[in-house]
């Protein structure tokens, strides 16, 4: 987040909850930071990021449309 120049509140993560997830940790967090009212705007650029097994990482970027 500090190289993105964003603040921390706008992480949301999953892993203190639930431990490791996989890629399931992505629709995971997304859900949860929906229902703490922490989800996306219409409008919003949103960057998913997720890493697995060795160093196998993904990342993109969404232009969020709409909540469920």
């Amino acid at each position: 987040m500090e190289i993105l120049e964003q603040p921390l509140e706008k992480n949301a993560l999953d892993r203190g909850q639930v431990g490791y997830t996989g890629s399931a940790c992505i629709p995971m967090a997304l859900d949860d930071a929906i229902e703490q009212g922490r989800g996306p705007q219409p409008g919003d650029k949103v960057l998913f990021i997720a890493s697995g097994g060795g160093i196998s990482m993904a990342c993109n970027v969404w232009e969020w449309t709409g909540n469920r």
